[in-house]
């Protein structure tokens, strides 16, 4: 526990200091892919008229907004993310393109979400997995969470199998993200190597799909998008029969 909370206020303490830089930021980490990649995952999703979706780790609320446009007003967006600074980002994201009202805002930690069990139609999870205290925690409480028979949908960026996007991977560490950083106000690279140190201790994708059969998902599929620099994941709540 002791750990979990100090991994916490690490996180909370860098993306605190990055959430004014987030969305130059995130161009970057995606390729430029970002926009795409999250379409994807609500694609895959299948869903039609869902009642109630969730965003956890909502960050500066992109997805939100992907969410709320995809599935239009007869469906409640949810967004959660446990740095209010993160939070006001996305809040203000949603404020310019008038869609304020359709997505509502909760600064939470989703290793313990403040909602009844079975309470959404899908539960995404962009750009944030990585960043957990305890990924089996957050498996298990997107299940508690979640409707039977419904979609969990995880998009991650990843390291790449392939060794040349690897060593593009490594020089873009090591020497593109503090260049760019400097070149954004300056932006200290102990707040940029996170980003991408973070995917060395992230699981690979199958061992990722048998931590979520572990957690008592099912239908566990996955793909590598972009050449291997993203995953996205999507698994099932099993119904009662099963």
């Amino acid at each position: 526990m002791v750990r979990s909370i100090s991994k916490n206020r690490i996180i909370r303490n860098i993306y605190t200091k990055l959430a004014p830089f987030y969305d130059t930021l995130e161009p970057v980490l995606t390729r430029g892919r970002g926009v795409a990649w999250r379409q994807r995952a609500i694609e895959v999703a299948g869903l039609v008229k869902p009642h109630r979706v969730l965003d956890a780790c909502a960050g500066t609320g992109q997805l939100s907004l992907q969410l709320a446009n995809t599935f239009g007003s007869h469906t409640n967006v949810v967004a959660v993310d446990f740095c209010p600074a993160m939070v006001a980002q996305a809040k203000q994201r949603l404020r310019t393109q008038h869609l304020n009202r359709r997505v509502e805002f909760k600064t939470e930690n989703v290793e313990i979400m403040p909602f009844p069990d079975e309470f959404f139609d899908a539960v995404f999870l962009a750009f944030g997995l990585r960043f957990v205290s305890d990924i089996r925690t957050v498996l298990k409480e997107c299940q508690r969470v979640l409707k039977k028979d419904r979609p969990l949908v995880i998009l991650e960026l990843a390291v790449p199998a392939n060794p040349f996007h690897r060593l593009f991977t490594h020089v873009y560490r090591e020497y593109f993200f503090p260049i760019w950083g400097w070149g954004q106000g300056r932006i200290p690279t102990a707040l940029l190597h996170p980003m991408h140190d973070s995917l060395l201790h992230y699981p690979e994708a199958d061992k990722l799909g048998r931590m979520l059969v572990r957690a008592g998902y099912h239908e566990v599929e996955y793909e590598r998008l972009g050449g291997g620099f993203a995953t996205l994941h999507r698994a099932i709540k099993p119904g009662e029969e099963e």
